[in-house]
């Protein structure tokens, strides 16, 4: 932290780039004046991507939060976001919903396309299995992200030390991923398994062409770690609408975020909001696509 704050000399670029700085201010004056304010910021690194001297604001206030939460100099709204966090990724993480299934390719979809499409799951599942030729089991569980984005890396690594556990004692080798979020964290830390997105697996093929006249392509927040995965997503959506008129710049679309970064929309569902409209006025009347359960 202390290099980012030597480093950066407050030019503001990065101000404009995000509805939480406009609101607040430089990352410094933020740190320095108002540091409960870090759990605003979505971890969206937008902030980054515009920084003419590619420092990345989203690390330093990610070490502020981490900071905070050790000293417990949290404010209330976020130990009650950060309470809720915790219960609803320990249902997750347990008896009934986890399952692992004893196969060495598994596919991990998430809690949230897990909750809300479970039809759609079963029939992803099979269609690996056939484009692999290999069978292709499930793993239920949660990766503690609504956690780790508020900060709490602690509970957060101690899960995913289990999680990497029982792929082991389960015998998987290779993880693909349905959820971004699971993604960037069981990418970063899982020893000796694979991590793939689901959108770097799956041939385009299997995606049914649709009619719409304009599209407007949104890569979530998590994408920015990448470059293969938002280039898998414009692919797919090129194949999927042939015919229509997509995002101008498509091609050089950055992420987004939509406002559950961080888990925003339970500390000030307001901020939430401003993020989702921009997006919203991104895309004025278009369709709009993307490859988050949480978007």
């Amino acid at each position: 932290m202390s290099d980012f704050s030597k480093d950066c000399t407050d030019c503001g670029a990065c101000v404009d780039a995000c509805p939480f700085l406009t609101e607040f201010g430089t990352p410094l004056k933020i740190v320095q004046e108002k540091p409960e304010a870090v759990f605003y910021c979505t971890s969206c690194r937008r902030c980054e991507a515009v920084c003419p001297l590619d420092l990345s604001p989203a690390k330093f206030f990610f070490e502020t939060k981490g900071n905070l939460m050790r000293d417990h100099q949290i404010p209330a709204n976020v130990q009650k976001a950060l309470n809720g966090a915790i219960a609803f990724a320990k249902t997750g993480h347990g008896l009934p919903f986890s399952f692992y299934a004893k196969t060495e390719t598994v596919f991990w979809p998430g809690c949230g396309l897990a909750a809300n499409r479970p039809g759609l799951i079963r029939q992803v599942r099979k269609i690996l299995g056939q484009h692999l030729q290999q069978k292709v089991g499930l793993v239920l569980d949660c990766c503690y992200d609504p956690v780790f984005g508020l900060g709490d890396t602690q509970t957060t690594f101690a899960v995913l030390k289990e999680i990497n556990k029982r792929l082991h004692d389960s015998g998987v080798k290779k993880v693909i991923t349905g959820c971004l979020n699971c993604h960037k964290l069981l990418s970063a830390h899982l020893q000796d398994i694979e991590v793939v997105f689901i959108l770097e697996v799956l041939p385009v093929e299997v995606f049914r062409k649709q009619n719409a006249e304009e599209i407007y392509l949104h890569h979530p927040c998590p994408a920015s770690r990448w470059e293969n995965i938002p280039a898998a997503a414009r692919k797919v959506v090129g194949h999927m609408y042939p015919t229509a008129k997509t995002n101008h710049d498509m091609e050089k679309s950055e992420p987004l975020c939509c406002g559950l970064g961080g888990g925003l929309n339970s500390v000030s569902s307001e901020m939430a909001g401003r993020f989702l409209d921009h997006i919203v006025q991104e895309a004025k009347n278009k369709t709009v696509v993307t490859y988050c359960a949480g978007c």
